[in-house]
C-alpha cells in the first residue's frame, strides 16, 4: 500500500471548545506549539504486503499476525512522516526534488545519445539536464524554506490572539498567492506593512474591543493582548515577508509548465438542500462576489440569490440570514440589514422595501424599476425570511 499523507493543523477552532481555554497558558502554549509543528506535506508512506503460504491458523493468530506486521510497518516509516513536516522544511521532499535534479543530469544526455544518431543531441540533452537540475535545485529549497517559515507563521498568528487578524492574513494568502518572484516581493511589502500596521493600532483596539465586551476584565484582557500583538505582529509580517519571497520564487520555476492551470469557471454554487444542478454561471458570480465582499468579510455566509443594481451600480446580496447591497467596482458594503431585525418585504411601484421591527428604523428601499427582476428579487427575500423566521420559532410541546 502505497500512501502520501498530508496533514494541516487549521487555524479555525471549535468555539465552544475555545472559549474557556483561550486564557488558559497551557492550552495557549500548546496551541501555538501545534500550529507551528502540526503540518506534514505528501509524506510518502509505503506498507509492504504480508505474504503467507498454506496457512493453518486460528482467526485470533491471523488477525494477531495482521496486526504486528503493520504495526511494524508504519513504525518503519514514522521517519519519513517527521521528516515531511512543514516545520523542518520537508527534508524528504527536498531530497526526493534535489536527487531527481541530479538523475536528469544524467538521463537526458543517455536519452539524447541513445535515442539519435545526432552528436548536438547529446548536447541538447546535457543541456537540458543541466536545466532541469538547476531548476529542481531553486524550487527544492525556496519550497523548503517557504514550508519553514509558512509553518513559523501560523504559530505566530496563532500566538497574537486575535481572531480578526487570523482571519484577514488566512484570507490574504489564500487570496495573493504569489505566482512568480516579482509578485513575491510586493506580497512581501504588503505583508510586512499589514503586520506592523495591525500591530500599533491593537495596542489602541483591543482595550477599547475588550471593555466593550466585557467590561473592566475585558479591557485588562486587551491590554495584555495589545502588548503581546506590538511584539508579534511585526514578527509576523516578518516572517510573511519571508515565506512570499520564497514562496515566489518557488513558483518562477514552474511557472510555465503545462501541468500550471488557471480555473476555466468559477466554483459552482450548491444550495443548502445539497442537490447537484446543472452549472449556473449567475449563481457562481453571486456566490463568488458575496465570498470577495469587504474582503472576505462574508465569507462563511450562505449564498442565496443576489441582483445587479445596474443603475446605481450596486449588487444586492441575499443569504439565508441577511441582505447586503454593495457597490459593484469594490464589492464594498454599502448598508446590511439582518433578518432578526426585518419585519416584513414588500414590492411597491419601483422598488422593494424592507420594514424593521424598531418603528423608529425608517424602512429600507432596493430601487428596481424593473417589474419581472423587482417580482422575483422579492419573492426570493420573502421566502428566506420566511424560512429564517420559521427555523428561529421556539420548540412547543
Amino acid at each position: 500500500m502505497k500512501i502520501s499523507l498530508s496533514f494541516a493543523r487549521t487555524e479555525r477552532v471549535n468555539q465552544e471548545e475555545q472559549a474557556p481555554r483561550s486564557y488558559n497558558p497551557v492550552w495557549y502554549i500548546l496551541n501555538v506549539f501545534t500550529m507551528a509543528i502540526g503540518s506534514v506535506n505528501d509524506a510518502p508512506v509505503k506498507l509492504n504486503a504480508l505474504l503467507m503460504e498454506n496457512v493453518r491458523l486460528t482467526y485470533p493468530e491471523l488477525i494477531d499476525r495482521f496486526t504486528k506486521h503493520y504495526s511494524q510497518e508504519v513504525i518503519y516509516q514514522v521517519h519519513k512522516i517527521i521528516g515531511s513536516a512543514d516545520f523542518l522544511g520537508n527534508p524528504v521532499g527536498l531530497f526526493n526534488t534535489v536527487s531527481s535534479g541530479v538523475m536528469d543530469i544524467f538521463y537526458e544526455p543517455y536519452q539524447g545519445f541513445i535515442m539519435s544518431d545526432r552528436p548536438q543531441d547529446l548536447g541538447i540533452g546535457i543541456a537540458k539536464g543541466t536545466a532541469s537540475f538547476l531548476s529542481k535545485m531553486v524550487y527544492g529549497f525556496s519550497d523548503s524554506f517557504s514550508k519553514f517559515t509558512g509553518s513559523v507563521g501560523k504559530g505566530l498568528s496563532a500566538a497574537t490572539m486575535d481572531k480578526a487578524f487570523q482571519d484577514r492574513r488566512r484570507s490574504a494568502r489564500s487570496r495573493n498567492r504569489p505566482r512568480h518572484a516579482l509578485y513575491g516581493v510586493t506580497q512581501a511589502a504588503t505583508s510586512l506593512a499589514s503586520g506592523v500596521a495591525s500591530g500599533i493600532s491593537g495596542v489602541v483596539m483591543q482595550p477599547i474591543s475588550g471593555a466593550q465586551k466585557d467590561g473592566a476584565g475585558g479591557f485588562v484582557k486587551g491590554i495584555g493582548k495589545g502588548l503581546v500583538g506590538v511584539v508579534v505582529k511585526p514578527m509576523v509580517g516578518l516572517v510573511d515577508m519571508a515565506n512570499n519571497v520564497t514562496e515566489g520564487i518557488r513558483n518562477t520555476t514552474t511557472m510555465f509548465e503545462m501541468n500550471d492551470f488557471d480555473r476555466v469557471r468559477l466554483p459552482r454554487y450548491i444550495g443548502i438542500d445539497g442537490i447537484l444542478r446543472p452549472y449556473s454561471g449567475k449563481e457562481a458570480l453571486g456566490q463568488f462576489w458575496l465570498k470577495q465582499a469587504d474582503k472576505g468579510a462574508y465569507f462563511d455566509e450562505t449564498y442565496v440569490a443576489h441582483l445587479e443594481l445596474k443603475g446605481e451600480e450596486m449588487i444586492a446580496l441575499l443569504t439565508i440570514k441577511k441582505l447586503i447591497v454593495v457597490k459593484a467596482k469594490r464589492l464594498a458594503v454599502n448598508w446590511e440589514v439582518n433578518f432578526d431585525q426585518v419585519r416584513q418585504v414588500k414590492a411597491d411601484q419601483d422598488s422593494i422595501v424592507i420594514f424593521m421591527k424598531d418603528p423608529d428604523v425608517p424602512p429600507f428601499r432596493i430601487h428596481v424599476p424593473e417589474i419581472s427582476s423587482r417580482k422575483w428579487f422579492c419573492q426570493k427575500i420573502q421566502e428566506t425570511l420566511s424560512k429564517f423566521d420559521y427555523d428561529r420559532r421556539p420548540l412547543t410541546l
